[in-house]
């Protein structure tokens, strides 16, 4: 996932996407005229019997991880020689792995309470989205990565699935959390109050009548993410932040144990109706703030973006109204190759 960090860290953004500084869809994007998001929006995951369960997977939230160095190592395709951020190929390659055994773990304590059918999106943007590694992943997984893609962090989900559920969960930008953002923003909000990034996926699930069941990450994220989700969800702390790129964290071996526990309740409970969709009075009135880390030059390309009324309220500042909340993931989408930039 997109994310603000300190401008010492900031030229490792370059590494992801160079290129791309058109709109979906548009020519000039990675991919040539017509391959963007907006061609695939309406695309849909095989169909799989049983009770079916999307685990968004984020390497910023991981269980301890706390540094640039171990979410974006600096060997990515396109990647500079050095980086004050850069790290070696095998360091980054065993994070990889751990995120890897984490997506396994919450597949497997789904599978213990009752899930038949599992998709695990990864939603990072280091190595363009592509950081779970997929021959160490359980064989019944359906699983989406790369970029760019329509709604990137829950790409398609819909109303057949029984529940939704995040692992790697950060605090929203500004926050006590470690590596803490909310996509491309300084502040997000709709209808006046906070959302952060499982936030606002829960509200474009809820119109799906998908409900969020568990969130795992440090102990900001979980935090503000129950003042934001009123119906629960089963929380997982892996990691207590003690500053924005450092931690008290646990071993991998207990955070697999965690969140296996932790999601095979989550789907009994969500079985049982424990927990409802998110949702939010129409019309969404949504409110952002663009990441200070962007150039005045990429906030006025974002005010003349097409497809989005904006209103532009600040020198950063836009807001616009909405019947859709899938309109709020398109937006998402239409900025992602400025943020990832």
């Amino acid at each position: 996932m997109p994310m603000s960090f300190p401008r010492c860290t900031r030229p490792l953004l370059a590494l992801l996407i160079a290129s791309a500084v058109a709109l979906p869809g548009q020519a000039g994007e990675r991919g040539g005229p017509g391959t963007g998001p907006n061609v695939f929006q309406g695309k849909h995951l095989p169909f799989e019997n049983g009770f079916r369960v999307y685990i968004v997977s984020n390497m910023a939230g991981m269980g301890a991880a706390v540094d640039m160095k171990e979410v974006m190592a600096g060997t990515e395709a396109g990647a500079p020689a050095q980086t004050n951020t850069a790290s070696f190929a095998d360091y980054e390659g065993r994070f990889r792995s751990l995120l890897t055994q984490e997506a396994n773990a919450a597949v497997r304590g789904a599978r213990l309470g009752g899930a038949r059918s599992f998709v695990v999106g990864d939603a990072h943007p280091g190595n363009s989205f592509g950081n779970i590694l997929p021959w160490e992943l359980d064989s019944a997984v359906v699983l989406v990565r790369g970029f760019p893609r329509p709604i990137f962090m829950i790409s398609g989900l819909d109303s057949t699935f029984g529940t939704l559920m995040f692992d790697g969960a950060v605090a929203s930008a500004g926050s006590k959390g470690i590596l803490p953002h909310t996509f491309g923003f300084d502040a997000f909000s709709v209808n006046g109050k906070p959302l952060n990034e499982v936030a606002i996926s829960a509200l474009i699930a809820g119109e799906m009548r998908v409900s969020v069941s568990m969130v795992a990450g440090d102990d900001a994220a979980i935090e503000e993410t129950r003042a934001m989700l009123p119906n629960g969800f089963v929380g997982i702390i892996t990691k207590y932040a003690v500053g924005r790129q450092a931690g008290i964290t646990y071993s991998p071996v207990r955070v697999r144990q965690m969140i296996a526990a932790g999601a095979a309740e989550a789907v009994r409970r969500e079985k049982a109706g424990a927990f409802a969709p998110f949702k939010m009075d129409k019309p969404y009135r949504v409110e952002f703030t663009v990441q200070s880390s962007m150039s005045d030059d990429v906030v006025g390309q974002i005010a003349a973006m097409s497809g989005f009324t904006l209103e532009k309220t600040g020198l950063r500042s836009f807001r616009f109204t909405t019947e859709s909340a899938r309109q709020i993931g398109y937006l998402i989408d239409a900025m992602q190759p400025w943020v990832t930039r």
